[in-house]
C-alpha cells in the first residue's frame, strides 16, 4: 500500500509555475518602485527560493544554479539573498538557516 504525504501548501492540481511567475512579476515591480536593480542572477536565486513551498538553503540554490553556470560560487548567491531581504522579496528562516520567499513584499512587515 503507497503512503499519501500531505504537503500543507500543494494541492494536487496546483499550477506552482504560476505562484513563481507571480513572484517574479512582483519583484520586478517592486525593484522598479523602490529603484532597485533585479539582476539576472538575483532573478534566478528568487526563482529557485519560489521553486519549492518550502524553505530552501543557500547550498542547495547554488547546488541548483551550477547545473547553469558550474562557475556560481557560494558568496555570489549569498550575496543575492542578502539584496533579496533587504528588498522585502524574502524572509530567512533563522532556526533553519533557510529562505522563504515573501508572500506580498508590498507590504510592510511587523517582523523577520
Amino acid at each position: 500500500m503507497q503512503k499519501h504525504i500531505l504537503h500543507p501548501f500543494k494541492h494536487r492540481k496546483h499550477d506552482h509555475s504560476r505562484c513563481i511567475k507571480n513572484a517574479l512579476q512582483d519583484a520586478e515591480s517592486a525593484c522598479v518602485a523602490g529603484g532597485l536593480r533585479l539582476t539576472e542572477q538575483r532573478r534566478k536565486v528568487l526563482e529557485l527560493v519560489w521553486s519549492n513551498h518550502a524553505p530552501v538553503k543557500a547550498y542547495d540554490i547554488l547546488q541548483q544554479m551550477h547545473k547553469d553556470n558550474p562557475k556560481t560560487a557560494p558568496p555570489s548567491v549569498y550575496r543575492a539573498l542578502e539584496f533579496l531581504m533587504e528588498a522585502g522579496l524574502v524572509h530567512k528562516l533563522e532556526s533553519l538557516n533557510a529562505y522563504v520567499g515573501c508572500g506580498d513584499p508590498s507590504q510592510p512587515h511587523i517582523a523577520q
